[in-house]
């Protein structure tokens, strides 16, 4: 599998389980024309944590599959897309 390295930044909606996992539900970002884009989060796996938190999301859109990894800076707690997995 390929990928593709990006900045983006984005808002994550989530919850967390009584055992203090976190489960990205969603997420949304704007585009240059200033478009909000919002992905539903059909399956994720917490890829690792030492020093932020990595996600690896998938989501199945309406005519196609998309995989990205989701980031949250553990020291400011912004998310951000960094990888689109192709």
């Amino acid at each position: 599998m390929m990928d593709q390295r990006v900045d983006i930044p984005c808002q994550v909606c989530l919850v967390t389980s009584t055992k203090g996992e976190i489960r990205p539900l969603w997420c949304r970002y704007q585009t240059e024309q200033g478009e909000l884009i919002k992905i539903n989060i059909d399956e994720v796996k917490q890829t690792g944590n030492i020093g932020n938190l990595f996600f690896e999301c998938t989501s199945y859109g309406e005519k196609r599959k998309s995989m990205f990894v989701l980031m949250m800076d553990n020291r400011t707690f912004k998310w951000k897309i960094i990888r689109i997995l192709l």
